[in-house]
């Protein structure tokens, strides 16, 4: 019941396609390693050049100059404050809401 899959092993690989050396490979070598016998065997890690001279980075952004000038006083002056604030605000009268106050089973 369902799908059967059949499994008809590895496939095959194609074979690998390789050319001939020439005469004119064999006068310009293209290896540019040793040509020692001993060191031709072996198996050596290619090494890069020097590194050339790390260039210096550039300076961090400098901070943003300030304001030229600031604002002066508003031209018609500030408002004056009475020495003692609580007297600008008018206390509020007590509110008439009823606070209900009893148990669970006689709110249901």
């Amino acid at each position: 019941m369902g799908f059967e899959f059949v499994d008809l092993g590895a496939r095959p690989l194609p074979p690998i396609k390789t050319r001939r050396a020439t005469e004119a490979d064999e006068e310009y070598p293209t290896t540019t390693g040793p040509t020692d016998d001993d060191e031709a065997e072996n198996c050596v890690t290619p090494e890069s050049s020097p590194r050339p001279v790390e260039l210096q980075h550039p300076p961090p952004p400098r901070k943003p100059r300030q304001a030229k000038r600031k604002l002066g006083p508003p031209p018609g002056g500030y408002c004056l404050v009475p020495s003692d604030l609580a007297a600008v605000f008018v206390p509020a009268p007590p509110s008439n809401k009823r606070i209900r106050v009893g148990r669970a089973d006689q709110m249901a």
